[in-house]
């Protein structure tokens, strides 16, 4: 059974989740998923239910709708993803800048915290703000302003 036999084509981008997700229980249905997006759903599974053990019940429908939540935004690109040193450097720069723009966290004790120079905590910053800004939607129309050569 293909997508084009499970949802109209036409269809296919104004799908709804919850009756996409509702159907996802179907054996049939999680034997179509591709060999990734089973693989992602374990493990996102497996992880849910070692931090969650009280809501093993609620775990599956959790996983499934985080693979599909990741589906929707990044489906159709090609993905790197980080693994090792990479990955824990991400996720380290991404809570330092968190925690300095939420929580108005001190350079000098995240430094204490990481195991940083103050000047390392003060470069990941200013490289997370870059990113951050990046992502932020243009309201003021600044990207369609014509460039100005100097």
């Amino acid at each position: 059974m293909s997508n084009g036999e499970l949802f109209k084509s036409e269809d296919i981008d104004k799908l709804d989740p919850d009756k996409v997700l509702a159907r996802m229980e179907d054996p049939s249905v999680l034997a179509r998923w591709e060999g990734t997006l089973v693989e992602m759903s374990s493990l996102a599974e497996n992880k849910l239910l070692q931090l969650l053990p009280s809501m093993a019940d609620a775990v599956p429908q959790i996983a499934r709708e985080v693979v599909y939540a990741m589906c929707q935004t990044m489906g159709g690109a090609v993905v790197y993803i980080p693994r090792g040193d990479k990955l824990r450097r991400a996720l380290r720069d991404g809570e330092i800048f968190r925690e300095w723009r939420d929580k108005n966290a001190r350079p000098d004790a995240m430094a204490r915290k990481f195991d940083l120079s103050s000047q390392a905590v003060y470069d990941i910053i200013a490289r997370q703000r870059v990113l951050h800004r990046k992502q932020e939607p243009d309201l003021f129309g600044y990207d369609d302003a014509p460039k100005r050569l100097h």
